[in-house]
């Protein structure tokens, strides 16, 4: 069954930290169904209902991992398609799991006494599941953890994007205030409410400035395009100004 919210490529780093947090909990449910369950064979009175509630867990959360909800997207990359659906065959083991511990509940059900064949073999079969279970579930949380990795890189890389593209759209706007400023000057005294507009202009485009500034260093980040930092810095050589004050200037 496919997932119901519609897979795409900007899966939140939110959603896979929650992909995440169910996987473990896999790994946690299968030893504490396979625990409970030797239990109930020692005659712990209340084991039987944990494994129960244990197991409904379990089934509830690989539903969400594998089919998705109108929240989760279900498996969507094809790292972890083919890990469920693939060679591996995740998605097919852990029903297998979830059948032999139904198998075990019902047996000890049926056959409370002390000693009991059919029972005994059915939890005999469940536990020889349990290490091989676990190993594949942590093969799973481990791949999760593998697609964050991935969605952090892509959002930095898109963070940087905005970065760059404001620097850019800074540079021109400095250009463009360097000229009016030169306009309003040739002007005069009638250019003196253009120049309070220029300096206006010029403080948005301080603040511009800053805003990369600190988008870069919130990041960890120093290399930003080599002409938007020359321009922070003040440091736009004249040869550059004069190509891009023709160009904006005709």
């Amino acid at each position: 069954m496919m997932n119901k919210r519609d897979v795409t490529d900007t899966v939140s780093g939110e959603i896979v930290g929650e992909l995440i947090n169910l996987a473990g909990r896999q790994r946690m449910l299968s030893q504490r169904i396979v625990l409970h369950v030797l239990l109930s064979v020692r005659g712990e009175a209340a084991a039987l209902a944990v494994v129960r509630t244990c197991l409904a867990t379990f089934a509830q959360a690989h539903a969400q991992l594998v089919d998705g909800d109108d929240r989760l997207p279900g498996p969507f990359s094809d790292a972890l398609r083919a890990l469920y659906f693939g060679s591996q065959r995740a998605d097919e083991r852990i029903r297998a799991f979830m059948r032999l511990a139904a198998d075990a509940i019902e047996a000890l059900e049926r056959n409370p006494q002390p000693v009991c064949v059919l029972r005994d073999e059915a939890v005999s079969r469940l536990t020889d599941e349990a290490s091989p279970l676990l190993d594949l579930l942590q093969a799973i949380t481990q791949a999760y953890q593998d697609e964050m990795q991935s969605v952090e890189t892509a959002a930095r890389r898109r963070q940087l994007a905005v970065v760059d593209e404001l620097a850019a759209i800074s540079m021109r706007a400095n250009i463009v205030a360097l000229n009016a400023r030169v306009a309003a000057a040739r002007a005069g005294q009638f250019g003196r409410e253009f120049a309070v507009i220029t300096g206006e202009l010029t403080h948005v485009i301080g603040e511009m400035d800053s805003l990369v500034q600190s988008a870069v260093g919130a990041r960890g980040v120093a290399d930003v395009r080599d002409g938007a930092v020359a321009l922070r810095r003040g440091r736009i050589d004249g040869a550059g100004t004069q190509r891009l004050h023709s160009r904006y200037t005709g």
